[in-house]
């Protein structure tokens, strides 16, 4: 450890808050640290400036730390603040708020650090933006079947499409219809109606790629997203589908069953994903009136 003038230490010391290091920018290596810092962190005294600052501040290669303390090299009233994490013997990583600030001591230029453990403060502000985020999530969620909200869907649909147009692989885009939707509302209350339809967005979600790739499209429809889809996925899509479909059972209304319908299209056009939508949507409806199939395939003119 080098030897460091009461006078340094003193000088330092006024201008520390918990933890207090000084930095050799020459050599890289620590010069002194006060007893704040080494208990915080349970080192032993003089035992950090064995360390490297690697060693100490993980985050931090040796070309960016040079380049900070360059910058702080060249006008000594310059300091730089940042949040990073240190190594802390007692408990793993902890996060630091820290200022780092060229100084020039029994005319030695060094590099003051000081700052103040925020651990605590940042798991609390990770909190609140993990709750931020949740809340944005649910407002963009449709409440009836718990996927994505049609507006919310549209930004992702033309990401596939735009992918799918630069690799020339065509994407699929399911229609699920619940067909008898309005007579199980007629028939049996529309408590039972949204009970099924939750219970078909649960579904779904399980079924397809990421949440984001399924939407409500509208009353009683549903719309997925099949990026890289072929002819096989598509058909043990379906027949899991129906199949889980075919298992809902409400104890209160035995007589409940669920019919449902869909549309698949494959393609990889330059369409506006809202026109795709509505284009898909037509036709779905138009081919619906010609035959009674469990699957149609859906061809849509896309012509302006």
């Amino acid at each position: 450890m080098m030897a460091v003038s009461d006078q340094l230490v003193g000088a330092a010391i006024a201008q520390s808050r918990e933890l207090l290091l000084l930095l050799d920018p020459k050599s890289l290596s620590f010069i002194y640290s006060n007893s704040a810092a080494e208990a915080a962190l349970g080192y032993e005294s003089g035992e950090i400036c064995n360390l490297s600052p690697h060693d100490l501040f993980p985050e931090f290669t040796a070309p960016e730390l040079n380049a900070i303390l360059d910058n702080l090299s060249v006008d000594l009233n310059k300091h730089s603040v940042m949040n990073t994490v240190l190594v802390s013997k007692l408990v793993g990583l902890r996060d630091y708020y820290l200022q780092l600030q060229g100084v020039e001591l029994d005319q030695q230029e060094v590099i003051l650090i000081s700052g103040h453990d925020v651990t605590e403060r940042m798991a609390e502000t990770d909190q609140v933006h993990e709750m931020l985020a949740e809340a944005q999530m649910d407002s963009m969620l449709d409440p009836a079947t718990g996927l994505m909200q049609r507006v919310y869907f549209l930004p992702y649909m033309n990401n596939v499409m735009m992918k799918s147009h630069e690799t020339k692989k065509p994407f699929g885009l399911m229609l699920l219809d619940i067909e008898n939707m309005p007579e199980i509302n007629e028939l049996y209350g529309q408590p039972a109606g949204e009970r099924v339809f939750l219970h078909i967005g649960q579904i779904v979600k399980r079924v397809v790629e990421v949440p984001e790739y399924a939407a409500r499209f509208s009353g009683k429809k549903i719309c997925l997203l099949l990026p890289m889809a072929t002819k096989k996925s598509v058909q043990d899509l379906v027949s899991h589908l129906m199949r889980a479909i075919a298992r809902l059972y409400y104890p209160e209304w035995p007589e409940l069953k669920v019919k449902a319908r869909m549309g698949i299209y494959f393609g990889s056009p330059t369409a506006d994903p809202e026109v795709l939508l509505e284009r898909v949507g037509t036709d779905y409806r138009d081919r619906r009136l010609e035959a009674d199939e469990v699957l149609t395939l859906l061809n849509p003119s896309l012509d302006p």
